[in-house]
């Protein structure tokens, strides 16, 4: 449908004021660009495609904070290679030559294109930018707010669309990502409440708490098990690194309840409240309060997921078993309408053979000694608004790594990919000197 010129008029100024607003604050494109999917709604506007757009604007909103040089996050560019980047680099050399002996070249070729332009640029920003605490900050609030206005669409859709159950969809979204973006949100607002993320200590942690009921909401709205398990495994990730650090006190507590309280809702999603709730009279009341929680039962998973992840499994296994050093070629593998197995290793191991999985092993590696390193040696001096920050960044990169072993293929890993970058930076930031105004400590 065609827009009437006097609306296209009125757009006008609106996508000169928000172009404006990007480009001064790149680390908001950055957040949405991440997330394009989702906001469009899975939609492409001809060739306006939202995705491009918010890259190219990301990208030129950092180069002209470098060049300006009088915005206060301009950074002092020395950036060096890392360890992880070099690994990244060969990487992306091992798609390229995939593609020459793939059994599908010109998909192999696409897919190669999509990684550097999608995924590894992203992460090249990731590592070059944002190297400030307060970059990082409004990075991270960016994302929970956008999580969070996508949560508020969802429950008013399921309000006035007058819903019935069922998975619901956010236009033409897939409702994997839609879910990992509320997942990111929520994992975010739900360690707000123990630290203040925002500038305001007490409505700001009130805010987070509020946040808290449409995501969870809208998640079994959306009805994927993934993100959620990839949620609670993050927490619990946080609950060790606060415990082999030693850090006690009260937000210690506060996570470890709140964690805790999102394992049990969990553990009952699957088990407990299906088999008793969903055996009795009270499946419509239950389905009133949680929606589309029968989709969370084990027995529901093993129907409608196990069986298909087998199949593809078993078809990596014998791709790889006659193909085993350099794998089929990049862009290969194909089964029935699946184009990827729905896992980051296997569609490694199935494509780019041992080789792909020792150099993507050998990036992982780096990625884990960055934030080992950073956990050994910075996190119980810095700040505590600083800690927070990298415990939501390295929460958040364990969730979304985990449920890359559920879903999405190779190209599509953009957020996991910026988290990564954003790790590897963690140890290089000078967080105990960026006091300014949005790092007071306020307790």
């Amino acid at each position: 449908m065609s827009l009437e010129p006097k609306t296209l008029i009125l757009l006008v100024p609106v996508v000169i004021i928000a172009l404006y607003f990007l480009l001064k604050f790149p680390e908001v494109s950055l957040a949405l660009f991440i997330n394009a999917y989702v906001i469009k709604g899975g939609i492409n506007f001809g060739y306006f495609n939202l995705t491009a757009i918010l890259l190219i604007v990301t990208v030129v909103g950092f180069i002209l904070k470098q060049l300006i040089k009088k915005d206060e996050d301009a950074i002092n560019f020395n950036f060096k290679l890392e360890s992880s980047d070099k690994f990244i680099l060969l990487f992306v050399a091992v798609l390229a030559i995939g593609c020459i002996y793939s059994l599908n070249r010109d998909a192999g070729i696409i897919k190669t294109l999509r990684f550097i332009a999608i995924v590894f640029v992203p992460y090249l920003i990731a590592r070059i930018f944002l190297v400030k605490s307060n970059q990082i900050k409004l990075f991270l609030i960016s994302v929970s707010i956008t999580a969070l206005g996508i949560s508020f669409l969802l429950v008013i859709i399921s309000i006035f669309g007058k819903y019935t159950g069922g998975r619901m969809y956010f236009l033409q979204a897939n409702p994997v990502p839609l879910s990992v973006l509320l997942m990111v949100g929520l994992v975010i607002f739900l360690i707000g409440i123990t630290q203040n993320i925002f500038n305001e200590e007490k409505y700001g942690k009130l805010f987070c708490a509020i946040a808290i009921i449409p995501l969870l909401y809208s998640i079994f709205l959306v009805g994927t098990r993934g993100p959620l398990i990839s949620a609670i495994v993050g927490l619990i990730f946080g609950i060790l690194i606060l415990f082999k650090t030693k850090i006690k006190g009260r937000n210690t507590t506060i996570i470890l309840i709140i964690s805790l309280i999102l394992v049990l809702v969990g553990i009952s999603c699957y088990d407990i409240i299906c088999s008793s709730l969903f055996a009795s009279k009270t499946i419509p009341e239950a389905k009133k309060v949680i929606p589309n929680i029968e989709r969370f039962s084990l027995k529901n998973a093993k129907d409608m997921s196990v069986k298909g992840r087998l199949k593809l499994y078993s078809a990596v296994w014998y791709l790889f078993k006659n193909k085993p050093l350099f794998g089929i070629g990049t862009g290969g593998f194909e089964l029935g309408e699946h184009q990827y197995p729905h896992n980051i290793f296997l569609e490694i191991a199935a494509e780019n053979g041992l080789l792909g999985l020792i150099i993507f092993f050998g990036f992982l590696f780096t990625i884990c000694q960055k934030g080992y390193q950073f956990l050994k040696d910075n996190f119980i001096e810095i700040n505590k608004q600083a800690k927070i920050m990298s415990l939501i960044i390295l929460i958040i990169g364990v969730s979304l790594f985990v449920e890359r072993q559920f879903s999405y293929g190779l190209d599509m890993h953009k957020d996991l990919f910026v988290f990564f970058g954003v790790i590897v930076n963690l140890p290089l930031i000078d967080w105990g000197r960026n006091q300014d105004k949005m790092f007071l400590d306020v307790d």
